[in-house]
């Protein structure tokens, strides 16, 4: 339904605009908008101590006009230059692949004290769980200027990974191997228990 009224009252303002457009222009001049009664009484108090103001505003001043005149601007359209394959603005003739890095990220050339890159500190991690005697935390932090507390809760809490390889490897058997084995003795089994009932039936 809103959107039935919304057309209706659109068509409603449209209708006979030009007319009511001409009638308007036509008019010697518009009526002014009513003034507050402040300016009102700013007005009368203008007029009666500077009348000279009124009297410049309502005159024609011919020496503005001529000034007038006188300005004028001109524009001129830049001259676009086609580009070629020698500009500077081409693509760019290296295309060589970039190198991948270690970790995924390319690593800072300066890093600040007491800060160390991804590498540093998982080799100062393998060092220690390597040779925990000689790469202690104290040493850690000598040769990376970290305080020593950063490097004991680093290598608390961060390890890397290990890989256990069992030995006896050889010793496992099968699932089935297994099975081949327990079928295999299956018929001796039988043929053992089918004798000695045999037995203990010719004794009785």
């Amino acid at each position: 339904m809103g959107k039935v009224w919304s057309v209706i009252q659109r068509k409603a303002n449209r209708f006979n605009v030009e007319s009511r457009a001409h009638k308007v222009i036509s008019q010697d001049k518009p009526t002014p908008a009513p003034k507050y009664r402040s300016t009102i009484q700013e007005l009368e108090t203008i007029k009666s101590d500077y009348p000279h103001i009124l009297e410049e505003q309502s005159r024609r001043d011919s020496k503005l006009d001529d000034r007038l005149k006188q300005v004028f601007v001109r524009s001129y359209d830049p001259i676009v230059e086609e580009p070629t394959s020698s500009s500077s603005h081409s693509l760019p003739q290296d295309r060589r692949s970039f190198e991948e890095t270690e970790f995924g990220y390319t690593e800072p050339v300066m890093i600040p004290q007491g800060r160390v890159t991804l590498k540093q500190a998982i080799k100062f991690i393998t060092d220690h769980q390597t040779n925990p005697n000689t790469w202690t935390p104290e040493a850690i932090a000598k040769e990376y200027s970290i305080t020593q507390d950063k490097i004991e809760k680093i290598l608390l809490y961060y390890q890397t990974f290990q890989v256990h390889i069992p030995e006896d490897t050889s010793k496992k058997t099968s699932k089935k191997s297994y099975i081949e084995t327990k079928e295999t003795h299956k018929p001796q089994e039988m043929l053992e228990s089918k004798e000695e009932t045999l037995e203990h039936q010719e004794q009785k």
